[in-house]
């Protein structure tokens, strides 16, 4: 890490010049070091700013820049700059990447590769929803990092997936690391920071607007070797973050729809026109990550048996032939009948001790059978982001069971 002035000169360029200028690299590089670059704009005579840029100079001080630092020290807030170490090289190969980012959580998963950035509407269908559990829970078995950006819809269904197979998520923001936003995925992102990292470029305290967003994108595009369309419109913000990763030269992958004439679909069915992936199942997204890292990869089947690395390449089928049974005669024995026990009835179910008002009529709900969530939705009269943090607590503690891909049902025995 460099050394605490440092940092805090990169800080005050960014507020002097704002964030996301794509003038700041160039000065530095100009100047030599960042060090440089802050006496070099105090010189009347530099030239280098406008009659703008000379008056934000003159309300920022370098001093406001370390409080800003001492800060996020006080508050748990990371920070990395374009010099250091924990920054991710491949944020250093996109256009405009970011000169410092806010973090909580464990920034070292920047470093150990596998990163799909998974990106969604956040208003999706049955059908989107389901597959994306489905497939980002598979995904993430196979110790892919998934990366998203903690909207509510898809965003959240992928990082919960992360999560449920203890698998590090990350996610990035297009607000402060501090602001309560989205307020439903509140107890989710409080999830990503124990196993996975938050991430974003804007300084604590900064609210969200509609314009942080596309920008944004650049930086969950370019975090990650390739990106996944689980559902996208014509103007979903989704196909920015996709335009992006194809311009950075890397694989884009989309899932079919479930409709070719639903608008809802119409984004992704541009980009398979045009030459996107399509994902069928996991193994068409480990395709792009096989060859680079074939010792990493954890592979498995739909019983979850080991399953080899060959496997990606060659599928093999095995049939099991049965040993050829010889004749043999039948013997009779007489057998003295046993005397039979009435079959226990069936036991009351008892709620979990620690289960709060809403989980407990969920779980009465699924004493009928199993449940799709927005079947527990419409029962319980809430919002899918109303729900899904209780659901993905119930299924880690074992309370419930997701047996058919978004299908909820009490464990066995417990009916």
């Amino acid at each position: 890490m460099h050394e605490e002035s440092t940092t805090a000169y990169w800080l005050w360029l960014e507020m002097v010049f704002g964030v996301a200028n794509v003038k700041l690299l160039e000065l530095v590089r100009t100047a030599g070091s960042v060090r440089e670059l802050y006496y070099t704009l105090h010189d009347p005579d530099c030239g280098l700013l406008s009659e703008k840029e000379h008056e934000r100079l003159r309300r920022t001080s370098l001093e406001q820049a370390k409080a800003v630092l001492l800060s996020c020290e006080k508050n748990g807030i990371g920070i990395m700059t374009w010099e250091d170490a924990l920054y991710p090289d491949s944020l250093r190969m996109i256009y405009n990447p970011p000169c410092v980012l806010f973090y909580r959580g464990d920034p070292t998963i920047l470093q150990q590769g596998m990163l799909l950035t998974v990106v969604g509407t956040r208003h999706p269908s049955d059908y989107s929803l389901k597959v994306a559990n489905w497939l980002c829970s598979d995904l993430a078995r196979c110790n892919l990092v998934l990366v998203s950006g903690c909207a509510v819809g898809l965003d959240a269904a992928a990082h919960r997936a992360a999560i449920l197979a203890n698998t590090p998520t990350i996610g990035v923001l297009g607000c402060g690391i501090d602001v309560d936003y989205p307020r439903e995925n509140r107890e989710l992102k409080a999830r990503i920071v124990q196993n996975g990292l938050l991430l974003t470029e804007y300084f604590p305290g900064t609210q969200p607007k509609p314009a942080h967003f596309p920008v944004r994108n650049r930086i969950l595009a370019g975090i990650s070797e390739a990106v996944l369309v689980l559902e996208a419109g014509a103007r979903s913000g989704s196909l920015i973050t996709a335009n992006l990763a194809c311009e950075q030269g890397k694989s884009v992958f989309c899932v079919p729809p479930a409709n070719l004439f639903e608008s809802r679909y119409s984004g992704v069915v541009n980009f398979l026109r045009d030459g996107a992936y399509p994902v069928f199942n996991y193994l068409d997204v480990l395709y792009a990550f096989y060859l680079k890292y074939p010792h990493k990869l954890s592979l498995y089947d739909e019983e979850e048996a080991s399953r080899t690395q060959d496997s990606l390449l060659f599928e093999k089928q095995t049939e099991k032939r049965s040993k050829p049974v010889s004749p043999r005669r039948s013997v009779v024995k007489r057998v003295q009948p046993k005397p039979q026990t009435p079959p226990a009835g069936p036991q009351p179910y008892q709620f979990p001790a620690e289960a709060t008002a809403q989980q407990r009529k969920i779980l009465e709900f699924l004493k009928s059978g199993g449940k799709t969530t927005n079947a527990i939705c419409r029962h319980l009269g809430v919002k899918f982001e109303g729900v899904a943090v209780d659901l993905m607590d119930m299924e880690m503690a074992g309370w419930i069971e997701n047996n058919e891909r978004d299908i909820y049902t009490l464990p066995d025995g417990t009916r």
